[in-house]
């Protein structure tokens, strides 16, 4: 029997927690798609339509979505949509990731952010300082000017949640690229 699952850096967490033996599971972690990966990406399907790209706007959508899948999935989406072809231009491209972006904005990174409390929004704007490599929870704490111990739910809850992870002892991060830029961009 074979099982194939995809989910946010903490699903073998949750998985060891909801079942035992699952720590036995060979997990794969897929990051941002190579440069000619995120590329391929963008022009093959549209080359099956009789579409092609430039290679500039190709570029600046790979830059824009730090190839992470979602992001260029909806860059490109965009991108297709601003178009007015026959091939796919820099302006385009241009045109594409503004729009994207928007969107990620109102959705994707909206969805998350409104799911948190105001106590758990703060942790998270302590944690956005440090982008999305990660955070030291005693500097978060100190950030806050509070004790780290006080801060625990606050951290457990976005958790439970799914918006952080905890990739090693000691430091939290958040589960999707580009949120700590999302929480920068908010009053």
């Amino acid at each position: 029997m074979l099982f194939a699952l995809a989910g946010l850096p903490s699903l073998p967490r949750v998985l060891a927690e909801a079942k035992s033996y699952a720590e036995r599971f060979n997990y794969e972690k897929i990051e941002a798609l190579s440069g000619t990966i995120a590329a391929d990406a963008l022009t093959k399907p549209a080359a099956g339509e009789g579409v092609a790209w430039q290679e500039s706007a190709v570029a600046l959508l790979v830059e824009e979505s730090g190839g992470y899948p979602y992001f260029l999935q909806q860059f490109g989406q965009d991108t297709w949509n601003a178009s007015t072809g026959p091939a796919i231009t820099y302006t385009d491209a241009r045109v594409g990731a503004a729009k994207g972006k928007a969107s990620l904005d109102s959705g994707f990174f909206r969805a998350r952010w409104d799911r948190a409390t105001r106590s758990e929004q703060n942790y998270m704007r302590a944690m956005a300082d440090d982008g999305d490599t990660g955070s030291s929870s005693g500097e978060i704490a100190a950030r806050m000017r509070r004790s780290p111990a006080s801060l625990g739910p606050s951290r457990a809850n976005l958790i439970s949640k799914g918006l952080i992870y905890a990739p090693e002892h000691g430091v939290v991060a958040f589960t999707v690229p580009g949120m700590a830029a999302f929480i920068l961009r908010q009053p």
